[in-house]
């Protein structure tokens, strides 16, 4: 029967759909609605590629076992040059990129000894994730955390989870500056018009496209029944008084953090360290500073964050790593100051979601979320 055959072959069957996005999102044309709705679902197909044939290298043929390394090493080496590439675009003098044409006279020694130091450093810390695969490793970090150190899913995804905690820190961490704050940066996404553009649908689509992605690499329609993934995410329906514990929890940190982000500010410049530039950061939110935007915005943000971190990686890999993901994850938009700040939010989420669920530290993180656009939509500083 069809349906039998849908069953039995579910992982296959998705391996397909998501490789056939790749296809057709290189043929679509990247303007519309379609390349719109495939963009977002690439940026998480990678990912459920990979759990699925980490799921069926356990389940099936030893051949899925070199699929999966060998797409890992696609993924973490796509994460690597994608970070070089944003960190080098910030490097480069706003000429070359205004006229297209890299001339050697645009390039000083300092500024190349930079773009040199950016690659290593992408490149260490690629080859630095690679130390979960080490099985002495595994067993000593199984000692604090809730996961088989010798089940081949957890170490691709320790893998995973260490190299989206190292890489993206790199640029910052050369150059200074995030890169997406950089005058440089700023400059492409004006001419192009991206930074004033309606972020409503692109964050709708990417708020459904991470939900899909979160239940299948929790194992949704592989190991797991929807309902089994439901309660694996910890996505259950809040009683009233989770409901008004978390709002109250959302205002309690943005009165919290009022009076901690300047505080870091000042103890990161007297560190002799880059601060976050705030007026730039407005300037990346702009396209979402409307009533729906901020709305829209919240949601994807405070749901899609939480359940793909929270709900997803909390139960298997501890507090601590998921909250250096999350930290790591803003590392292009914000300067060591505000990753602190985005870190210890996802401490006080993360215990949220440990002592109730993941619908109320989704609830919490969506009201602060909202709370600080809509400050920034009135132009009030935070």
């Amino acid at each position: 029967m069809p349906l039998d055959f849908c069953r039995r072959h579910a992982p296959e069957l998705m391996l397909a759909f998501f490789g056939l996005i790749f296809v057709v999102a290189l043929f679509v044309p990247p303007d519309g609605e379609i390349a719109s709705f495939l963009t977002a679902a690439v940026d998480v197909a990678l990912f459920v590629i990979l759990a699925i044939l980490a799921y069926l290298a356990d389940d099936r043929h030893q051949a899925f076992r070199w699929a999966t390394i060998i797409w890992l090493f696609v993924l973490v080496g796509g994460l690597a040059a994608s970070a070089a590439g944003i960190g080098i675009i910030s490097i480069l003098p706003a000429e070359a990129l205004e006229t297209g044409e890299f001339e050697p006279d645009f390039i000083d020694p300092a500024m190349a000894a930079k773009m040199a130091l950016l690659l290593l450093g992408v490149l260490g810390a690629a080859l630095a994730s690679l130390v979960g695969f080490s099985r002495r490793f595994r067993v000593w970090l199984a000692q604090y955390l809730p996961f088989d150190p010798d089940s081949f899913v957890y170490m691709i995804a320790l893998v995973t989870i260490l190299a989206l905690i190292l890489i993206p820190p790199v640029p910052l961490l050369v150059t200074g500056v995030p890169p997406l704050l950089s005058p440089q940066f700023i400059g492409l996404l004006t001419e192009s018009g991206d930074l004033f553009a309606d972020t409503v649908r692109v964050n709708a689509y990417s708020l459904f496209w991470t939900l899909i992605a979160s239940f299948l690499i929790a194992g949704a329609c592989v190991r797991r029944t929807l309902s089994e993934a439901l309660e694996r995410l910890g996505l259950i329906r809040p009683t009233g008084q989770e409901v008004i514990l978390a709002v109250a929890a959302a205002f309690a940190l943005v009165l919290a953090f009022h009076f901690i982000d300047p505080a870091l500010a000042a103890l990161v410049d007297y560190l002799g360290l880059p601060v976050t530039d705030t007026e730039a950061v407005k300037l990346l939110f702009t396209g979402s500073l409307t009533l729906p935007g901020i709305i829209v915005a919240s949601i994807a943000a405070g749901f899609g964050e939480e359940v793909s971190i929270r709900g997803l990686l909390q139960p298997r890999f501890g507090i601590l790593l998921p909250a250096l993901l999350f930290a790591s994850l803003h590392a292009f938009q914000y300067s060591w100051d505000g990753l602190i700040s985005v870190f210890l939010a996802g401490i006080v989420f993360a215990y949220i979601r440990r002592y109730s669920n993941t619908t109320t530290s989704a609830i919490t993180h969506t009201v602060y979320d909202l709370v600080i656009f809509a400050l920034l939509m009135v132009g009030i500083s935070i």
